[in-house]
C-alpha cells in the first residue's frame, strides 16, 4: 500500500532540518546514557466521540531523557494493550519501553485511545475499534508535527517519527502504516467514521511514520503490505493464544471475531516482496511475556529493548553503535530468556580472545568458555532454570549481562 503525503512548506523546512540530522554521539539511541527520564502525564492531543457517543478527550504521558538539550530528536508514539476494551497508557509494559527508550535520548509518547466494541460484540464493531484506536494514533503523530510547526516544544524531528505498541497497539501501528481507504471493508462504513484519518485533532499534517514497531501485533490482511512499503520490526510468541503468531480467528470475551494475520504470517509475506522486517520468534513463550516485573519478564523485556534498538539505530546514520565509546554499546545477549541455544555477541573493535565466565545467582562460576570469535553460540539447555549472569571484558571493560533461562 502506498500513501503519499504532501508536506506543507510552513509546517517543514526541509534545508533547517538537513542542516539539524540526528545527533547520535555518544552512544545516543543505543545505549541508556541518561540515568533519569522526566515524565509529563496528560498532555492533550486530541478528541473524538467514543463507542458510548460522548466526546473523549486523548491524552498521552511524554518521556524525555532528563536535561537534555539536543533540539532534534527522534519520537517513539506507542499504544497499551487491552483487546480495544481495556489497558490505559499507565500500564507497566509501555512505560517500562517508554522509560527505556527515552533513557537512550528518545522522546516516547504513551497514548490513550478510544476504547470499547459496543453491542453486540461481533466483527463489525471489533472492526470499527480498531478504526477509531488508528485514527487516534494518527492525531498523536499529527500533534508532534503540528508541535514542530508551531515551536517545536518537545524538540524532535518531524522526519523520525516511529509508531507501533504491544498488542492492540501493535496493531494500531500495523494498520497506521499499511491499511488505506480502499482496504477497509465496506461493511466498516469507513465514511461515517471520519474516514482513514479520521478528526481526532490536528488537520493539515502528515499521520506517515518512519516504521513500525510491532510486538505481539497483528494486521487485518497481510496482502495489505506492498512492495516499497515502509519497514516494521516484529516479535512475538510461538504460542500466543490472544493474538496469533500465524493466521486464525482472533477472539474477544470468547466471542471469534476476524480472522487476523499475526507476526509470522506478516514476516513472511514482507520477506517475500522485499520489504525489511526483522523477526524474533520467543518460543514456546505466550501472550507479550515481557509484562511484569518477575525475573523471566524483565528478562523479555531486555530482549525486547535490545532487539527494537537494534532495528531502529541504523535509521540515525550508524549501524549498531559499534564505534560509540560507551560501555552499553559493546555486546548483546539472545535470545534472553534462552531455553536451549543463546548468542553471545561482542561489537568491539578490539576484540581479542578470552574467556566468558557464567555465574548463577549467588555469584558461583558454574562455567566458561572460550570466546574464539566476537560471536559464540552456547548451549544452555544443560543448566538449570534461573537467572545467571555472564561476565566478560570489551575494550578494557568488564561488561556483565543478565540472562534468564528457562
Amino acid at each position: 500500500m502506498k500513501k503519499i503525503f504532501t508536506l506543507i512548506a510552513s509546517f517543514i523546512s526541509v534545508a533547517a532540518l538537513a542542516q539539524n540530522p540526528i545527533d547520535t554521539s555518544g552512544g545516543r539511541y543505543w545505549a541508556e546514557i541518561f540515568p533519569n527520564v522526566t515524565m509529563t502525564s496528560q498532555i492533550l492531543y486530541g478528541s473524538n466521540i467514543d463507542v458510548s457517543g460522548s466526546n473523549q478527550q486523548l491524552k498521552l504521558d511524554l518521556f524525555e531523557p532528563t536535561g537534555d538539550t539536543v533540539q532534534y530528536r527522534p519520537v517513539l508514539v506507542l499504544a497499551h494493550g487491552g483487546s480495544f476494551i481495556s489497558g490505559s497508557k499507565t500500564d507497566q509494559d509501555v512505560v517500562e519501553l517508554c522509560t527505556r527508550f527515552a533513557k537512550m535520548g528518545y522522546v516516547c509518547a504513551s497514548i490513550n485511545y478510544r476504547l470499547g466494541l459496543g453491542f453486540p460484540i461481533d466483527s463489525t464493531h471489533a472492526g470499527r475499534a480498531v478504526i477509531r484506536a488508528v485514527q487516534d494514533m494518527k492525531a498523536a503523530v499529527r500533534f508532534f508535527r503540528k508541535d514542530f510547526a508551531m515551536g517545536n516544544t518537545y524538540k524532535i524531528h518531524p522526519d523520525f517519527i516511529f509508531a507501533g505498541g504491544s498488542s492492540a497497539g501493535a496493531f494500531m501501528g500495523l494498520h497506521l502504516a499499511y491499511m488505506d481507504s480502499t482496504e477497509v471493508p465496506a461493511y466498516l462504513n469507513i465514511s461515517n467514521l471520519g474516514g482513514i484519518e479520521g478528526t481526532s485533532g490536528n488537520p493539515g499534517y502528515p499521520s506517515n511514520v518512519k516504521a513500525v514497531i510491532n510486538l505481539c501485533g497483528a494486521l487485518g490482511d497481510s496482502s495489505w503490505i506492498q512492495p516499497g512499503d515502509i519497514a516494521f520490526v516484529s516479535m512475538h510468541g510461538s504460542d500466543d493464544n490472544t493474538v496469533p503468531y500465524g493466521s486464525t480467528t482472533i477472539y474477544v470475551l470468547g466471542v471469534p471475531l476476524l480472522v487476523i494475520d499475526g507476526s509470522a504470517t506478516l514476516h513472511t509475506r514482507a520477506a517475500n516482496i522485499g520489504v525489511n522486517n526483522p523477526f524474533h520468534t520467543w518460543w514456546g513463550a505466550d501472550h507479550v511475556p515481557y509484562f511484569g516485573t518477575s525475573a523471566s519478564a524483565i528478562a523479555y523485556m531486555d530482549s525486547t529493548v535490545d532487539f527494537v534498538k537494534a532495528f531502529l539505530r541504523p535509521y540515525f546514520g550508524l549501524p549498531l553503535g559499534i564505534n560509540e565509546n560507551h560501555p552499553g554499546n559493546f555486546a548483546a545477549v539472545y535470545p534472553n530468556p534462552a531455553n536451549d541455544d543463546m548468542t553471545l555477541q561482542i561489537n568491539s573493535a578490539k576484540f581479542s580472545k578470552q574467556m566468558v565466565m557464567l555465574t548463577d545467582a549467588t555469584g558461583r562460576t558454574i562455567a566458561h568458555f572460550t570466546m574464539d570469535t566476537p560471536i559464540k553460540h552456547i548451549d544452555v539447555s544443560k543448566f538449570a532454570k534461573g537467572m545467571y549472569a555472564l561476565r566478560f571484558t570489551a575494550d578494557g571493560k568488564t561488561i556483565i549481562k543478565k540472562l534468564v533461562i528457562e
